[in-house]
């Protein structure tokens, strides 16, 4: 199997330490390589036998299931990790100088995607990469896909919360609070600075659509917390309630440096 890939399916719950330990015991004489990124041609000819082991995330084939509402969420989580035929890894790099008072204006992804010969799982819990696929992500894009995945996470805590699918109500706390602490110590402010000034508007004239794109998800965003904020009203235990009053209190800051 020489200078080959493949994606393993490890043990349910199986930390990537332990699989990697897993890894090196059946393979005794290889040397762990303890990074992602692609190997140089002197260890694609060595005599040496190399392990590269990183996490890679699976991207589903049925988005139509996951994005309907109505359909049950173990449904859902059945779907995210089955029938796979592509995964990918993100490498997050500094392009240009870098400004230490604002790192998102310089923040590219290095995304790449690694297409199996066959869906996982199959008869195998590991299958032989056939093609792998290299985009780099701007920092605007990366931005985009950072806050469209927190508004789907927060809308998916909200939605079990509302169906009492949840034990306790500690997740929902924990994203409402991750996400307005984050905005309101300079998130959204430090996203208005480094897209939304004339300079970058006027540098970047394709961006137009991207950038709108982005200031809607920002509103968006406002508006999944206020709903939040409600549904977790109705719900937080008398313990909790000072948090709760602490949250509703930054949001309002949170919204008025968003000009809403």
């Amino acid at each position: 199997t020489q200078n080959k890939e493949f994606v393993c399916r490890g043990h349910d719950y199986e930390r990537l330490e332990a699989f990697q330990q897993r890894m090196l015991n059946e393979f005794p004489h290889a040397i762990a390589m303890q990074h992602a990124n692609q190997p140089d041609e002197t260890i694609f000819q060595a005599e040496a036998q190399y392990l590269q082991i990183y996490a890679v995330t699976p991207i589903p084939e049925n988005q139509e299931v996951l994005q309907r509402d109505g359909i049950p969420d173990n449904i859902k989580s059945f779907y995210k990790v089955n029938h796979i035929w592509r995964f990918r890894y993100d490498r997050p790099f500094h392009k240009g100088t870098k400004d230490k008072e604002n790192e998102f204006k310089s923040l590219w992804v290095e995304r790449t995607t690694l297409i199996l010969v066959q869906s996982l799982p199959g008869i195998s819990r590991w299958f032989e990469v056939e093609k792998r696929e290299v985009v780099e992500m701007s920092p605007l894009e990366n931005a985009i896909e950072v806050l469209e995945n927190k508004n789907q996470q927060l809308r998916t805590l909200i939605s079990q919360c509302q169906t009492r699918q949840m034990q306790n109500i500690n997740p929902l706390t924990m994203c409402l609070n991750g996400v307005i602490d984050a905005a309101v110590n300079g998130g959204v402010a430090r996203y208005q600075e480094a897209f939304f000034i004339k300079e970058y508007i006027l540098n970047h004239p394709e961006d137009g659509e991207k950038i709108t794109r982005l200031r809607e998800l920002m509103l968006e965003q406002a508006q999944i917390l206020e709903f939040g904020l409600a549904v977790h009203e109705k719900v937080v235990p008398q313990d909790m309630r000072p948090l709760h009053k602490k949250l509703v209190d930054q949001f309002f800051v949170m919204k008025s440096s968003l000009g809403i």
